[in-house]
């Protein structure tokens, strides 16, 4: 929407009435404020996944009003010492920023050309020297008389409208220079842009980019963080957690033309419908649907002083379990066991459905307040306090057992399996979530955090366990690792290992039949350890 000249420094005048802008207290991905940001008073740094997240958002309303040729191609550019709209080609041609930009596209497209598309192509610059280069382009701009002033100039194809809204389409390339720091919904517009890209097509974004060891723009920096216009100020890792929700894979995010018009150039990845994904991911955790229950569940947890989950993997585990099985529980008739509950929100929020709840933990540091929530919300909770895997109940007692981020930590994961199998009925249900670590990904997990499967382990203990089966068959998307492993390592210097989550079902048979399939099971995990 806009390309600044880098040696223009300060804000401009406020450019719209209040009247235009909202509060914002959320990022992109649910995320709430982790600290002020120390680049303006007017951002916070989001808890979830770094980015620098404006107070203040433009209403979906005034887009095309607050980007107008008039108020912000004229009257603004100038207030900040910018060309105006067709000044623009002239700069851009002179700077050498044009020549970067296809060198940087050109350089992913291996000599291929077809259908570009730009969006925010202010006075299409871009867009004709692609055009030049053998592509078909269109480009779009939200407010009409601006996209008539390039079409008179130009004769390029310009559609009027803010994206997704307005149509595009289908393309190879899709451009959004100076744009995605403007966008009030980022996730939307990527997503929207992954729909409309062919299969392997690029997606070219130019945007400021916070740079590990920088802790600003230096002399811009008043300038890049503009709560009239920025509503985000990403971060390298920030973006690419961003593009790898939205389904692309990174290819380049190392280069700038000049400092705070850094490049990044991601290429669509092509989802696979169907099977559940046994391993945390970034598009599944970023979802509204996973952001949704978390935030259900977080809300249920503060006023009682359980739990609530913001930037660690379990903001995946609660959800995919929820959705790989456990929404489906009638819990006003359920028994549900829960291990290693600690305060996990979970159990009460589902007692509070009617389910009768019993509390596993090792130490009976957390009876007080189990005891205190209890009696808030007179619920069937009760507990036993036990120091081995063993489970102080009897057989087909349960119809749902919860083991979440707990089995890493058990010593005798085989018993810790088998008991849960001796206390579930036929037919209940096991939802667990544990860490992986698999070394030739690069993956390291501390001592004191016990001893974590390999995918090959989980298949063999659990996947594989002669008494359970998977409610719904899962697949390992091994090709999310790496973008998970990126987010994973920013909450924490230790989280260099991935999680893996499964809903199994208890199988029909006797208990002279499980000890004989057990002991089965027990010879072929010993080749996994």
């Amino acid at each position: 929407m806009t390309a600044s000249a880098p040696a223009s420094v300060g804000v401009a005048a406020p450019p719209a009435p209040e009247s235009w802008f909202l509060e914002s207290s959320r990022c992109w991905c649910g995320g709430r404020e982790h600290r002020p940001s120390p680049c303006s008073a007017d951002y916070f740094v989001c808890e979830r996944c770094g980015t620098h997240v404006s107070r203040r958002r433009l209403r979906p309303d005034r887009v095309a009003d607050f980007y107008s040729l008039s108020g912000y191609w004229h009257a603004r550019q100038r207030e900040k010492a910018h060309p105006t709209l067709l000044e623009r080609r002239a700069l851009l041609e002179r700077d050498g920023r044009v020549d970067r930009w296809v060198k940087a596209i050109e350089r992913h497209a291996l000599g291929n050309q077809g259908v570009a598309v730009e969006i925010g192509c202010a006075e299409g610059t871009l867009l004709l020297r692609l055009r030049d280069r053998g592509w078909t382009v269109c480009g779009v701009e939200p407010d009409a008389a601006t996209a008539a002033a390039v079409v008179a100039a130009t004769g390029l194809d310009i559609r009027a409208g803010a994206f997704p809204e307005v149509t595009i389409p289908d393309c190879d390339l899709f451009v959004a220079c100076d744009v995605l720091e403007h966008a009030l919904e980022p996730q939307r517009l990527l997503e929207a842009a992954h729909a409309r890209l062919r299969p392997g097509g690029l997606l070219f974004l130019q945007l400021p980019l916070l740079l590990p060891g920088e802790p600003d723009f230096g002399g811009i920096t008043p300038k890049v963080f503009d709560p009239w216009e920025h509503s985000f100020i990403f971060s390298r890792s920030s973006v690419a957690t961003l593009l790898a929700a939205c389904g692309f894979e990174v290819l380049q995010n190392n280069e700038a033309w000049v400092r705070a018009h850094e490049f990044v150039v991601a290429r669509r990845r092509e989802p696979k419908p169907g099977t559940p994904r046994l391993l945390a991911n970034l598009p599944e955790m970023f979802s509204p649907a996973w952001r949704g229950f978390m935030d259900e569940l977080n809300a249920f947890a503060r006023p009682l002083g359980l739990r609530e989950f913001h930037s660690w993997s379990k903001i995946w585990e609660y959800p995919a379990l929820w959705r790989q099985g456990l929404a489906d529980v009638p819990w006003a008739r359920a028994r549900l066991v829960d291990i290693g509950s600690e305060l996990s929100a979970l159990p009460w929020w589902l007692a509070t459905r009617g389910a009768r709840v019993t509390l596993i933990e090792r130490s009976a540091n957390f009876t007080g307040h189990w005891d205190f929530v209890r009696r808030k919300l007179g619920v069937a909770v009760d507990w036993r306090i036990v120091d081995t895997s063993d489970l102080p109940l009897a057989p087909g007692s349960a119809d749902v057992v919860t083991s979440l981020s707990v089995l890493e930590h058990q010593p005798d994961k085989r018993r810790a399996i088998d008991e849960i199998a001796r206390v579930l009925r036929p037919g209940g249900l096991l939802a667990l979530s544990c860490d992986l670590c698999e070394p030739e990904y690069g993956m390291t997990y501390p001592a004191w955090g016990g001893t974590p499967l390999t995918a090959r382990g989980f298949e063999a203990l659990l996947t594989q366990h002669p008494q359970f089966e998977p409610v719904r068959p899962a697949a390992w998307n091994t090709e999310d690792i790496e973008a998970f492993l990126a987010w994973h390592r920013e909450t924490a210097p230790h989280h260099t290992y991935i999680t893996a989550a499964t809903v199994l079902r208890r199988l029909p048979g006797g208990w002279r039949s499980l000890q004989r399939r057990l002991r089965q099971a027990h010879a072929r995990f010993s080749t996994t350890e």
